[in-house]
């Protein structure tokens, strides 16, 4: 990576070019049959380090309309090194501290004159000829989905307070002009911002960035405390502020690295019904809820334009990735530096469970106390987590091999296990049916969802781990590479050791037996039993 972080997408996409991280279909893809396929056999039969960007460079429709804008895909979150180049870090652990310094430095916005957003401006009768129908969107699920959208960061502004928001939202095209907001009832862009534009009496203006760097796409994903600017986070990010130029038809400002720009307005009196689509459970939502109109006002883009695509759905997919990412970014700087735990090593929060259902957290157990600590902490840190589960500092949380064995053999569940209620089931299937009111989805009467908190970590002495101690596994790994069989990815534990219940005799007797001596205590463990 050159020095400094990138200075737009296109530098981005050029690194992860020159790292192999990108490939180009250059042959034409149809965008409503073929390029969202395409993109899910990558999740499907890939590895995440073997996972690519995919750039479009021939976009064509079912009728065969050819479009002017290339699409990509998986630019953000196809893989977690793409995330960890994306948070301009070489090596993922990275990315923790990294976060951590972006939210005690955030760097504010600076407005410029002009910018590469606006190359391109639409408005006005303009839309009838170049309107949303216009930007190669392309069918997430053909067969399944209902239509089309764009999954972007959404501005707005309190119209009150002026207070900023960022969020990670979709917008589903309903017209040329006109779409529906993809924006939960809990997610601060509704639940404060629309709320206070009702109590106005105005629309709420709105604008959605697509093609931004990728740290605007992780605030905006990161679902920030209420009233923090997430883009002064991506300027910490960045190391600069994040450039914003003034739209062209509402009252707000966008990153003018952005390679499209839509600005609307959200209704506050307009509804209209959604079709069915794919969310981060892996289910698709058919409820057809109604969602507030959003009027398209204007459509600004760069000359040549890119149309970024982020895939949601079943995952592991590209939303969930960043979801993921995003998460264990959040919940490890909250756990270790605002709870005073910093006996918390690592967190993880796997894609299946879409960021939100499934935690673990890897801890040093140096007290008692600390495992409920963490558990009680990380479920006061959002609503919507549903299992959480502390495991110990041998204990891997990505490998669910391993947080299976730690809650087999070091977890009761009389004892170690606390059911909560008072949860937010955001999109999770299980927690309603499709006969429950939509005003009762999101907190289902009369305590909500509920959550499982679970202490998986050892509550004593344990015996050794049944593996071979290191210097023997070392040896043989040599043996095995001198032989030249097939490389090895060894997984945590591959050698035995300690954890408490073991003396010096266990050790001298295990000693004498890989010396040969097979039998070194003779008769002494021998106990002669009585005639019946």
């Amino acid at each position: 990576m050159a020095r400094g972080y990138y200075s737009d997408l296109r530098a981005f996409i050029g690194e992860l070019e020159r790292r192999g991280k990108l490939y180009r279909w250059r042959k034409a893809v149809n965008k409503d049959t073929e390029l969202m396929p395409l993109m899910r056999l990558q999740y499907r039969g890939l590895s995440d380090e073997a996972r690519q960007a995919f750039l479009y460079e021939k976009v064509t429709d079912a009728k065969g309309n050819r479009y002017d804008m290339k699409v990509i895909t998986g630019m953000y979150g196809a893989s977690r090194e793409i995330l960890t180049l994306g948070m301009g870090c070489k090596e993922s652990p990275e990315i923790y501290e990294k976060w951590r310094h972006a939210l005690a430095h955030p760097i504010e916005t600076a407005t410029v004159e002009r910018g590469a957003a606006q190359e391109r401006v639409h408005k006005g009768r303009e839309l009838e000829k170049f309107g949303l129908t216009s930007l190669p969107a392309p069918v997430e699920e053909p067969g399944f989905s209902g239509g089309i959208r764009v999954t972007a960061p959404f501005i707005t502004r309190d119209p009150q307070d002026g207070i900023r928001n960022v969020g990670m939202y979709s917008g589903h095209f309903k017209a040329r002009d006109r779409m529906i907001a993809g924006i939960a009832r809990t997610h601060h862009a509704m639940l404060y911002h629309h709320a206070s534009a009702r109590r106005s009496e105005k629309p709420l203006p709105v604008a959605i960035a697509l093609g931004t760097l990728p740290d605007i796409a992780y605030v905006a994903a990161a679902n920030l405390p209420y009233g923090i600017d997430e883009l002064a986070i991506a300027g910490g990010i960045r190391g600069r502020p994040v450039e914003m130029v003034r739209c062209k038809t509402i009252p707000l400002e966008v990153p003018a690295e952005a390679e499209v720009v839509i600005e609307g307005e959200i209704s506050i009196e307009e509804t209209e019904r959604g079709e069915p689509f794919s969310d981060y459970p892996g289910y698709l939502m058919v409820e057809r809820d109604h969602r507030q109109v959003i009027k398209v006002k204007a459509i600004t883009h760069r000359s040549h334009a890119l149309f970024t695509a982020i895939l949601v759905g079943l995952p592991p997919s590209e939303s969930n990735g960043i979801s993921r990412t995003c998460r264990e970014m959040m919940l490890y700087n909250f756990l270790k530096y605002s709870c005073n735990l910093p006996e918390v090593l690592e967190v993880c929060c796997p894609e299946m469970g879409g960021g939100w259902n499934w935690w673990v957290i890897r801890m040093r157990n140096s007290h008692p106390s600390k495992p409920q600590q963490a558990l009680q902490a990380a479920s006061g840190m959002d609503p919507c987590n549903k299992v959480i589960i502390v495991v110990d500092e041998d204990i891997d949380p990505k490998d669910p091999e391993m947080v299976m064995w730690a809650l087999s053999f070091a977890m009761q569940p009389h004892r170690d296990v606390r059911i909560i209620t008072g949860r937010v089931p955001l999109l999770d299937p299980s927690a309603f049916s499709l006969m429950t009111k939509p005003s009762e989805r999101m907190y289902p009467p009369p305590v909500g969802c509920s959550g499982m908190l679970i202490d998986a970590t050892r509550k004593g002495p344990y015996p050794p781990v049944g593996l071979p101690k290191k210097p023997f596994m070392a040896r043989a790994l040599e043996i095995w590479r001198k032989e030249g069989l097939s490389p090895l990815r060894l997984r945590a534990p591959w050698y035995g050791y300690p954890l408490g219940l073991w003396k010096d005799e266990d050790d001298e007797l295990a000693d004498r037996v890989t010396e040969g001596d097979y039998f070194p205590l003779g008769g002494k463990g021998r106990v002669k039993g009585k005639k019946r």
